[in-house]
């Protein structure tokens, strides 16, 4: 089995062709690249699930990760910027200089310009992308930005913490600022809207105004949902007024916002005719802080720690393409994996991902292959 047009040649019609001999005859069998929707939440514990807890409710979460493959050796970074860097480089953050803490928004640093980002790559192979929500990985300068590390379109927060309705950031008393953007210009008309709605509201546009069968699509949603400050809607609260504990109980709201957003975002890739074609994988960025109503049981400790709450992920694919459905994956899968294996599923061969330290895990995925050795170099 090989790849006839690989490396894929950039083009908004271009399909992966795969031919498959069997004694001297053969097929060959050409698929259009699939949209790639990949859903990262902020600060999600390992028990702030449905599947996993007791206490939250996440019906949408709990439907595509039963009708898909469940993660549950899935491993990522402490916290924010380390895990949004490995995810956007495939680069253990030892190599991009990011392993020390987040970036914050006064610090003049930002995404090594010298790294290849996924969403450049797949813009290589045809892909039109767009990012919504938190940034996080420096904006010091205009060549830090996201639609200068390529993406086509973003909209979103550039640090690490905002106000959920004013967008205000702020990186001590009286250092406050406003923070949200449209591509490099500052969204003013926008304030006042809830983000996991406002970026799910986004996220549904492009959607409606992009054409799946001329250009695979690529969708990086990053929800600043569940950091802090803990804000909701009210009525998302209310099904939870009989948690005792009051952090919980907003925590657990904001949670729920997050899924119905989710909901709406499956039913439009539905409904504009991407589903069929479509991979989904959600993720979080790095384990849940219990100060904030945040849960990691059973596992160890917090966000920030490398115990097992800090760095074990919640994580899932959905997707009409996986040959083995409905089950739980303990294929060993670290989030530096997502960039070769998304560059892979969109056609590109291993000249494309040369020097990264993740692995194309689609195939344990996809088939249930176990991946559970550990190779050293």
């Amino acid at each position: 089995m090989f790849d006839v047009n690989s490396p894929l040649t950039p083009g908004p019609s271009k399909n992966i062709c795969v031919c498959c001999w069997g004694g001297d005859s053969g097929v060959c069998v050409c698929v259009r690249p699939p949209h790639i929707i990949f859903i990262m939440t902020d600060d999600q514990g390992f028990n702030d699930i449905g599947y996993h807890s007791s206490d939250i409710k996440t019906p949408t979460l709990d439907k595509l990760a039963a009708d898909g493959v469940k993660l549950e050796n899935y491993y990522i970074q402490p916290i924010c910027t380390p895990s949004r860097s490995q995810f956007i480089t495939g680069r253990y953050q030892i190599h991009t200089g990011l392993q020390h803490s987040i970036i914050r928004p006064r610090q003049p640093n930002c995404l090594p310009f010298d790294q290849v980002t996924l969403p450049q790559r797949l813009q290589e192979l045809g892909y039109s992308t767009h990012m919504v929500g938190k940034w996080h990985l420096g904006f010091y300068k205009k060549e830090c930005l996201p639609t200068r590390r390529g993406f086509d379109t973003y909209f979103g927060s550039l640090t690490g913490s905002v106000n959920y309705y004013t967008y205000n950031s702020c990186d001590g008393p009286g250092l406050c600022g406003f923070d949200l953007h449209e591509g490099e210009s500052v969204a003013w008309d926008q304030r006042g809207k809830y983000s996991t709605h406002l970026y799910t509201q986004r996220v549904r546009k492009i959607l409606a105004t992009h054409d799946p069968q001329s250009q695979p699509l690529f969708v990086f949603l990053s929800f600043q949902a569940v950091h802090t400050p803990l804000q909701s809607p009210r009525e998302y609260i209310y099904p939870y007024r009989g948690l005792g504990n009051v952090a919980r109980r907003k925590y657990a709201a904001m949670v729920s916002a997050v899924d119905e957003a989710v909901h709406n975002i499956t039913y439009a890739l539905r409904k504009y005719g991407y589903y069929q074609n479509s991979v989904i994988v959600f993720s979080t960025d790095n384990g849940g802080q219990p100060l904030s109503g945040g849960s990691n049981w059973p596992l160890r400790g917090r966000k920030g720690t490398y115990w097992e709450g800090g760095i074990r992920g919640l994580g899932f694919v959905h997707s009409p393409l996986l040959r083995k459905k409905r089950r739980v994956s303990k294929a060993l899968v670290h989030i530096t994996d997502w960039y070769p294996t998304l560059v892979g599923l969109a056609g590109g061969n291993e000249s494309l991902t040369k020097g990264v330290d993740g692995y194309d895990v689609w195939e344990a995925i996809r088939d249930s292959i176990q991946l559970n050795s550990i190779l050293f170099v």
